[in-house]
């Protein structure tokens, strides 16, 4: 998985002055003054688990809640516009939309500075320490995992089939990818959606499920138009 900064947790030192009696034949009593360092208390697995599963609770936002699609109970129409730029506009929402971000092609994506959604290259340097590819196969493991604990199935992650990106203040995934239901199974298409926000320590895994269909697209926002009879 790829390397998210650090929070900064911070550890506080603590000093405390114990008082202790010595006597000797030379002199009277002496007092010595001895540290307690927080960080050389050692917890128990136990407290270990419970200390890292508030520590990702906390991280998790309301919107990185598991199963939460916000594409639910939303969908995008809109009449036909002979403008150039409304007409892109309205093919990407489109897809965007009927596909609940899982099939954005590179065609129809708005042309100039964008943020929204856009397919990934796999071949092109995605993050510093790993490669595109690496980091949504650890994406989609890392859903498949709670999917797998949430349902107790042991659907297997074979290999990412497409990947879409949005940056903003962070990186949200919508990954397609195959897995098997069992050791002898077929391959079946599955979604998922992980996001990682710049101010969180770890990725949060939102959704997965078998892949949905994706929702009709009127005829002259595909990326090859069907031919109409005229």
């Amino acid at each position: 998985m790829a390397t998210n900064p650090s929070d900064g947790d911070m550890t506080d030192e603590h000093e405390t002055t114990e008082s202790t009696e010595a006597s000797s034949e030379d002199n009277g009593s002496i007092q010595k003054n001895r540290k307690i360092d927080t960080d050389s208390v050692v917890l128990s697995e136990e407290e270990e688990e419970e200390e890292k599963k508030d520590e990702d609770e906390d991280r998790c936002e309301s919107d990185q809640v598991w199963g939460f699609d916000s594409f639910d109970d939303t969908d995008f129409d809109t009449e036909q516009s002979d403008d150039d730029v409304e007409f892109e506009w309205n093919r990407y929402l489109y897809h965007v939309y009927k596909s609940r971000g899982f099939k954005v092609d590179s065609e129809i994506v708005p042309k100039g500075s964008f943020n929204g959604c856009r397919p990934l290259d796999f071949d092109k340097k995605f993050m510093l320490n790993i490669s595109g590819r690496e980091y949504m196969d650890n994406m989609a493991k890392l859903a498949l995992a709670k999917y797998n604990q949430h349902n107790q199935t042991n659907v297997m992650f074979d290999h990412v089939v497409r990947a879409v990106v949005k940056r903003c203040s962070g990186i949200k995934s919508y990954i397609t990818f195959m897995a098997k239901e069992s050791p002898q199974g077929d391959l079946i298409e599955y979604q998922a959606k992980t996001e990682w926000k710049a101010w969180q320590r770890n990725a949060h895994a939102i959704l997965c499920r078998p892949a949905l269909q994706m929702k009709p697209i009127p005829a002259r926002y595909l990326p090859n138009p069907l031919p109409t009879d005229s």
